[in-house]
């Protein structure tokens, strides 16, 4: 049994939105995006091989003018701060496309023109596989999803 506690990687994600405008003002260009206030959680995870997680979430945005949104997920960190889980050790894809924990995003919405008056929703699918688990510390690894706002083109 204490072999299994070592084995168990519980992973959580956050979410940050990054480079948005979050003031309106009367005139001036603005992309407001908003996301569920609870952290995510993608469950749980132990033992050799490549282990799948998964998250759907729905950004919602409101825009007067066009923009584009991109996502990237920033990897697992160990709450205490006893390991970070390595970009070879993770495969993610976010809405299905293929990105690098390091340095990679991906575009999940774009609009030429503004949103309706109530907005739109643009879902958000998270998958992350993890492989290596059993040579991670035990314990609650958290991540970071960013979603990045570009108003204009």
């Amino acid at each position: 049994m204490g072999n299994l506690a070592k084995l168990i990687l519980a992973a959580m994600v956050c979410l940050v939105m990054v480079g948005g405008a979050s003031a309106e003002i009367p005139g001036q260009p603005f992309v407001k995006v908003t996301v569920p206030q609870e952290t995510v959680d993608l469950g749980t995870v132990w033992g050799p091989g490549v282990k799948r997680l998964a998250a759907r979430l729905q950004a919602h945005v409101l825009a007067n003018c066009p923009f584009h949104l991109s996502a990237s997920f920033r990897g697992f960190r160990h709450e205490q701060g006893k390991a970070v889980v390595s970009a070879g050790d993770m495969q993610v894809a976010i809405n299905g496309k293929q990105v690098s924990s390091v340095t990679g995003r991906v575009p999940i919405a774009s609009s030429s023109k503004p949103t309706p008056a109530d907005g739109v929703d643009v879902p958000v699918d998270l998958q992350v596989g993890v492989k290596g688990c059993e040579y991670y510390p035990a314990g609650r690894y958290n991540g970071v999803l960013v979603i990045t706002v570009v108003p204009g083109f």
